[in-house]
């Protein structure tokens, strides 16, 4: 049993850092995506403001994911 403990936690960390690294790849795509799409006329200011409003909590999602341990 004691051979399974670290085996499971560098499981749990490596998933986590996956999830780390997909949850901010893809809060950058949304950023980026939006604001090209609202300077090209087809979002309106309110869509953006949301389109922005959860990249940022999947921001804050990604760095309270990071630092936990």
């Amino acid at each position: 049993m004691k051979l399974i403990t670290p085996f499971v936690a560098l499981t749990d960390r490596a998933c986590r850092a996956l999830l780390v690294i997909g949850l901010a790849t893809l809060a950058r795509l949304m950023t980026s995506a939006s604001v090209r799409l609202y300077a090209r006329g087809w979002l309106s200011a309110v869509e953006v403001r949301f389109l922005l409003g959860f990249s940022s909590t999947l921001h804050r999602t990604t760095i309270r994911l990071a630092g936990r341990q």
